[in-house]
Parts: C-alpha cells; sequence; structure tokens
C-alpha cells in the first residue's frame, strides 16, 4: 500500500495542478479546445509513457485501426501545443516562475522553471559606477555620435522582424482579420473486406455506397463491407504541417481539423482552407460548381469550362516514364467567398497538394503567385490551375499555368 507524500509535495502538486488550470482558462486555449483537451490528457497521464496511437483515440477521436505512420494528425495537434505553450509563456505567463513544455519528439508535458530575469548591480558596481559619472558624461558627447548610428542599424533590423510577422500581401487580401483560419484535411472512406481494401474517390459519404458503380459489383460478390478511416494521404498531411507552420509563424490564429470533425455553424464562422481532391467534403459541392478550373476525375487533369478565345481547355500532364522519377500533375487552387461576410473559403484541390501548399509558402512559390495575382488586378476572389513536379514527397516545381479573377 502506498505512503502519503509530505506536507511540501502536496503543497507542490496543488501549485503545478494551479498553473495548468490556469493555462488551460487561459484565452488562447479556450479558442482551441482540441488543443485544450491534449494539455489536459497529457496532464492527467504525466507519469505514463503516452504513445501517438493512445492520444489519438483518447484525445481525437480516431477509429482503434489508426496508424500514426500513415496519419500525422497527432504530430500536428503535438507541433499546435508546444507553439501554444510558448505563446502562453512568453505573454500571460511571463510572470511565472514556473512554464508548461512539450519536449521535441515526446507526448511528454513537463514543467521547467522559467529563464530568471537579470539581477540587479551589485553596491560595489553602484559605488564605480557613482565615481566614475564626471568621466561618462565627458566621454557621452563622443559616444553619442557612435550609438546613434548603432540604433539606426537596429531600428531597421526591427522594422524588417516586424515585417515578417506581416502576413504576404496577397495572404492579407484572402485572410481578413478578426477570423479563426481552420486548415481542413480529408480522411478518405474505405470499404473493406477481410484484407481487402476498396476506395471510389468520388464517394466522400459511408452511406452513398450504393451510388458508386464500381463497387457495387464487391458487394453482391463479398457481402457488405465495413468502413475503414484509418489514414491521411501523406501529400495532405504535409500540405497541413506546411500551412500550419507558415500560419503560425505570422502570428494567424488557426486550428487543423480532419472532415469528420466539420460542424455546419463553421461554415459561416471562419476562413476555410481544404486540402484534397472532390469530393473531399458532401458541403464543397455547391462552390466546386462555381468554378472555371476543375480537376478530372482525380487524374491529375484540369478542365477549363469556360475558355477564352485562344485558351486552352483542358490542362493534360505528360504521360509517366519508367526512366523519369518526377511525377508531373494539374491542380487547381481557388478562393472564394465564404458564408458569412468577412470570411473566405480556399480549395486546393490535387494530387500534389504538398506542392501547391509550397507554392503558397515558399518565397519563390509565393512570388510565381503573386504576379499574377497583381496581373490580374488583385481580385479578393480568384482561381488558378497550378503545374506541379514531384519526385516522391519532394516538391520540384510548382507554377501556374492559369489565373482568372473570380467576380
Amino acid at each position: 500500500m502506498g505512503t502519503k507524500g509530505t506536507t511540501g509535495e502536496m503543497v507542490a502538486l496543488s501549485e503545478q495542478n494551479q498553473l495548468v488550470e490556469r493555462v488551460a482558462a487561459s484565452a488562447g486555449f479556450a479558442r482551441a479546445p482540441a488543443i485544450r483537451k491534449l494539455l489536459l490528457y497529457l496532464w492527467e497521464h504525466r507519469a505514463d509513457e503516452v504513445s501517438e496511437y493512445a492520444i489519438a483515440l483518447d484525445v481525437l477521436n480516431k477509429r482503434e485501426d489508426f496508424d500514426p505512420k500513415v496519419d500525422a494528425s497527432v504530430r500536428v495537434h503535438l507541433s499546435r501545443l508546444r507553439q501554444k505553450l510558448r505563446e502562453y509563456a512568453e505573454t500571460d505567463g511571463s510572470d511565472l516562475p514556473m512554464r508548461l513544455v512539450v519536449p521535441a519528439g515526446t507526448q511528454r508535458l513537463q514543467i521547467e522553471e522559467a529563464p530568471r530575469p537579470q539581477l540587479p548591480p551589485s553596491p560595489l558596481a553602484t559605488k564605480v559606477r557613482r565615481f566614475w559619472a564626471p568621466v561618462l558624461a565627458a566621454c557621452l558627447a563622443v559616444v553619442c555620435g557612435v550609438l546613434w548610428v548603432q540604433y539606426v542599424g537596429v531600428r531597421q533590423e526591427l522594422d524588417r522582424a516586424r515585417g515578417n510577422l506581416q502576413l504576404p500581401e496577397i495572404w492579407q487580401t484572402i485572410l481578413k482579420p478578426g477570423r479563426l483560419t481552420r486548415v481542413i484535411y480529408p480522411v478518405p472512406i474505405f470499404y473493406q473486406w477481410d484484407s481487402l481494401r476498396v476506395r471510389d474517390v468520388r464517394v466522400s459519404r459511408a452511406e452513398d455506397l450504393a451510388s458508386s458503380p464500381n463497387l457495387q459489383p464487391l458487394v453482391e460478390r463479398l457481402g457488405k463491407p465495413k468502413i475503414s478511416q484509418s489514414y491521411t494521404v501523406g501529400t495532405d498531411a504535409l500540405a497541413a504541417v506546411q500551412l500550419t507552420r507558415f500560419l503560425s509563424s505570422h502570428a494567424t490564429p488557426m486550428e487543423v481539423s480532419p472532415t469528420s470533425s466539420i460542424s455546419p455553424d463553421q461554415f459561416g464562422n471562419e476562413h476555410l482552407v481544404f486540402l484534397g481532391i472532390p469530393p473531399t467534403h458532401a458541403r464543397l459541392s455547391a462552390y466546386l460548381d462555381k468554378l472555371s478550373f476543375q480537376l478530372i476525375d482525380g487524374s491529375g487533369s484540369v478542365r477549363d469550362r469556360k475558355p477564352g478565345r485562344g485558351e486552352r481547355s483542358e490542362y493534360i500532364p505528360a504521360a509517366g516514364d519508367s526512366n523519369h522519377p518526377y511525377v508531373e500533375r494539374y491542380g487547381v487552387l481557388a478562393v472564394l467567398p465564404g458564408h458569412s461576410p468577412g470570411t473566405s473559403l480556399m480549395l486546393i484541390i490535387s494530387t500534389q497538394t504538398s506542392a501547391i501548399g509550397t507554392l503558397l509558402t515558399a518565397p519563390h512559390g509565393l512570388e510565381e503567385l503573386t504576379r499574377h495575382w497583381k496581373a490580374a488586378g488583385e481580385p479578393e476572389h480568384f482561381e488558378a490551375i497550378v503545374h506541379t513536379v514531384m519526385d516522391g514527397a519532394t516538391t520540384r516545381n510548382a507554377t501556374i499555368s492559369a489565373f482568372r479573377a473570380i467576380h
């Protein structure tokens, strides 16, 4: 039978619990319920070896066939938790002697001492400074000139640092301030018969099985299948990480969610960024019908439904070559008005979403996109055909093949 701790140990634990409760109740975590739930879960299990699998089931409500090797959602949430803990320590918790951290590469919540403030000068230093005050006053005129030059240089560096925190101009047009931005990655639906697992990319809801002419012969032959939603497509997970890092580094309030957890009210209250190929989500069909550029059956080709004079009606990638390691595809990037005023809906429609993520976040990609955007008159809403080339998971190229304003 265990023994009770000492009074000092109980006081220390009480203070630690108060710290965790204070952090969890802060405004930053109140706006991110999934991250707050993860924080409290890790604290409750701080003495245990918590796995990604346990977090997926207990916190993110994943299915029992969750595989962390192919689904990066747990790592994405842990990255967001580390970011929010740093933000709290630098703002609301800057006066606290302790802070919460989740060391990189772990799933363990820890408490550590906050960096100590600089100590005041010693009495001896004060006496020396008073003694040499007349000498310092005499040298001040010379030093001021040097300090002024240094001040100008530091001020320029600070201005550049502030500029780095601001979103690029095109992103500021897309994401109006005052709204949360939510990046949504798809969790595909698979139908499983024992070891056979099949997906029809045109089916986005489990109950739509009967609408698939490709799956019905399997149903007739093998019977009713099980539903499996155990992983996220690798390129979509990578794109979600790219956008999360980029927007977080520019101080943009944001969250990351799977398609299965999106509620109807979020279609009116938040900026939404959808990743994947149609049908990523059943609610997107009305928005996809507004686009002139549309992906052809997830093939990597794009059709222009309203080509102008001299414009192409289809964009078809070059045929693959067994001796060529690169994979060429076309995709669609679209920015549409959201359900409510002041909100935006961004669609990243491609079989290579991470390549379009590079276009949206890397300096050379943003230069390419901004150039076409300015040439079109800086429209608030637009659509573009993006040509992507990948070598495995590495983006080799992402360029704009066509750009059109949406009025």
